[in-house]
């Protein structure tokens, strides 16, 4: 792991630690989890940097495209392996940029809703794995009613690591949108599930 990327992870988990009483549920499957696509809930504008820095190893992530449209901001997220993404449209340069990570073994990190405004799932994440062949880890996270009350050990913010979806169940459907969205359906399914287990 690169310095500076480490330095800036290690104090969002610091933060995370002290303000947000940050808990990781199913921490052993972390092990299993690189070079897979990292598929968590999108509820927060927090939500890339907390999920993201928990993992102690580099990963990759997709990031809107207006994040960038600060030069000083968007070198920052461009240090800290984001990719810019074009949002209502086939962006083929960073599903390519996505999948060469993918094939140089990090982890992806991508929202199957695409935004937080949305309710709805975004075929992307299926296209992509089923193209690369990566399986999916479902994650949810769950914020605390009140920050107060996690800085004070009331309650916690959770971050749930899910079973593995493996690709390999699909391997007999035909490359085209409706698979990708299958996928996509699946994943969010799996990952609405795991708040059972906050």
């Amino acid at each position: 792991m690169r310095f500076f990327y480490n330095i800036i992870t290690s104090s969002i988990r610091g933060i995370m630690r002290v303000f947000w009483n940050y808990k990781i549920i199913n921490n052993d499957r972390f092990d299993s989890i690189e070079g897979s696509i990292i598929a968590p809930n999108h509820i927060h504008f927090l939500d890339p940097p907390f999920i993201g820095s928990a993992f102690k190893r580099e990963i990759y992530t997709l990031a809107k495209f207006e994040l960038f449209k600060n030069s000083l901001f968007g070198k920052l997220l461009r240090y800290l392996n984001c990719i810019p993404i074009k949002r209502g449209k086939i962006d083929r340069t960073a599903i390519k940029t996505a999948q060469n990570a993918l094939t140089n073994g990090y982890s992806l990190m991508i929202f199957p809703e695409g935004t937080r405004k949305s309710t709805n799932v975004k075929a992307g994440i299926g296209k992509i794995s089923f193209e690369t062949q990566k399986n999916i880890v479902p994650i949810f996270i769950q914020y605390p009613s009140n920050w107060l009350k996690s800085f004070f050990r009331m309650e916690s913010l959770k971050i749930v690591i899910g079973e593995k979806i493996l690709i390999s169940q699909f391997e007999e459907k035909e490359r085209m949108k409706d698979t990708y969205r299958e996928i996509a359906e699946f994943t969010m399914q799996k990952i609405r599930e795991l708040e059972n287990e906050c």
